[in-house]
């Protein structure tokens, strides 16, 4: 018996008691001969993204480190400024591979395929002046949607629907609503109820037929075990399908376990700190919780499991992030707010705030970088081969005055979405003979975040039909200021640099 096939999504879906229908994903050898070539050509053309954004900004020291003073390997005009390009200055020490103090993680993770994959962007402004601002990094403003929702209704980015065009978490996405926009909806306040949405049965009660009602209780795995047994005892599947669905069914066994497992009691001698169940919201609204930021960590991992096992079931294809009730450091946004990231000046709290960047890279940005590139798809490659995992900041990176300004938005990806993408690179767009404050520590303005922006959208495949990023990138308008010239929005529509392989 082989799973229904719906010709209509690509999907394959197997049904469980009452008319659930459950996301497995595609295995092309148990479709008709001529309908699996097409399979694996939809599959190859797919694309993913992923982007996190980080509270407020940083100083360039911290987070490039070497690479805002290297020698470049490569020098050109363009936008009527010199840019720069080295390849990624990667040093040693003792177990951890790093670029700065604040990008670098353990070697096991940051991997040498990872590595060959990343790339760090300096000298990109935001076009409008900004205080704080909850979805500039992906474009959105009052009258402009974040990329991520342009990509959740693009056709030519989903040319078949899905069942969760975009996972969005916290206040990072905006959405079109008439003339203006507002801010999307999360998809869900924490781990446990994602999974719920995206992998739990509804429980289709009793049929006429008197098929019996499922309790809540019981989730995808289960109610597609007896089902996939059926599949891996087909002849017709291949051994590269069996594979790939007993690696999906094992990643989905692991995603269950940290949900409904129970945590080990703490340590003799730690604090009192009482570590609950693994629910994210109830890890978040623990007493301790901001004492803890490797729990914070933890909750970003939690999700990052789920949000894969959604990418590699065809769930979606988008995941947006922005933590607000943490902040990878020992306080709560407001306090952090206040006492670090407004006091950077002070060496001991930059470092701080530095650390609680480092955490998040590594623990989410790099955690989820890692997940996709071990989940292989249809075309034989991994998720992450045909992803663009990004990370960026609320504001620039700097100094004073007043650490809120749109000079120098930090970037780091991993990724080629692809083959888009060439990668492996420091990318230095900042004008060091133009704009500039005399504040100490120096700092610069550069070419337009809005390049980026647009550059993503035609790496994700967006066509022109659903946006045209080719006049100023993304948004598409240009902006009233007098920071940027002339020249540099001639050519905010084009690649940016070195950029493109």
């Amino acid at each position: 018996m082989k799973p229904l096939y719906d010709k209509l999504s690509r999907r394959q879906f197997l049904r469980g008691a009452g008319g659930t229908l459950l996301a497995l994903p595609l295995l092309p050898s148990l479709l008709p001969r001529e309908a699996e070539a097409q399979a694996t050509a939809a599959a190859s053309a797919e694309r993913y993204f992923v982007h996190m954004t980080t509270w407020h900004g940083c100083f360039q020291e911290p987070y490039f480190g070497a690479m805002a003073s290297a020698a470049p390997n490569a020098r050109a005009t363009h936008g009527g400024i010199e840019v720069r390009r080295l390849a990624l200055p990667f040093t040693t020490e003792g177990d951890r591979t790093v670029l700065s103090s604040i990008l670098r993680a353990r070697a096991s993770l940051w991997t040498p395929r990872l590595r060959g994959l990343t790339n760090v962007i300096n000298g990109l402004d935001f076009a409008r002046g900004v205080g704080h601002n909850r979805g500039g990094t992906l474009g959105g403003s009052d009258s402009d949607p974040t990329i991520d929702q342009v990509m959740a209704g693009a056709k030519s980015f989903y040319p078949t629907p899905v069942a969760q065009p975009a996972i969005v978490r916290n206040p990072v996405s905006r959405s079109r609503s008439g003339s203006g926009t507002v801010e999307t909806a999360a998809v869900a306040d924490s781990n446990v109820k994602l999974f719920d949405r995206l992998f739990k049965p509804t429980g289709g009660g009793s049929s006429g037929g008197g098929t019996p009602e499922v309790p809540e209780s019981t989730v995808l795995v289960d109610r597609v075990k007896e089902h996939a047994d059926l599949v891996l005892a087909d002849p017709s599947c291949s051994a590269d399908c069996r594979a790939r669905l007993n690696d999906y069914l094992d990643m989905l066994s692991e995603v269950e376990a940290k949900v409904q497992a129970t945590p080990p009691a703490p340590p003799p001698g730690s604090s009192s700190f009482a570590r609950p169940g693994v629910d994210t919201l109830a890890l978040e609204q623990s007493a301790g919780f901001y004492g803890e930021p490797p729990t914070q960590v933890q909750c970003e991992q939690l999700w990052n499991d789920i949000v894969v096992a959604a990418f590699a079931a065809g769930i979606s294809r988008i995941y947006v992030c922005g933590p607000t009730t943490y902040t990878f450091g020992p306080e709560p946004e407001h306090s952090w707010h206040n006492a670090y990231a407004h006091g950077q000046d002070a060496p001991s709290v930059r470092a701080g705030f530095g650390a609680a960047v480092q955490r998040q890279f590594e623990g989410a940005v790099l955690d989820i970088a890692a997940k996709l590139d071990q989940v292989r798809t249809a075309d034989g490659a991994t998720l992450l081969d045909k992803a663009l995992v990004a990370s960026s900041f609320e504001l620039g990176s700097g100094g004073n005055p007043g650490h809120h300004h749109n000079r120098c938005i930090p970037i780091v990806s991993i990724g080629n979405a692809g083959g888009y993408f060439a990668t492996g690179m420091a990318l230095d767009y900042r004008d060091l003979n133009g704009f500039t404050w005399s504040s100490d520590p120096h700092w610069w303005g550069g070419l337009l975040y809005n390049q980026w922006l647009g550059m993503v959208l035609r790496a994700m495949g967006v066509s022109r039909a659903d946006v045209d990023s080719t006049q100023f990138g993304y948004p598409t308008t240009r902006a009233d200021n007098t920071d940027h010239t002339d020249a540099m929005w001639a050519v905010a529509g084009q690649d940016l640099p070195w950029l493109r392989a």
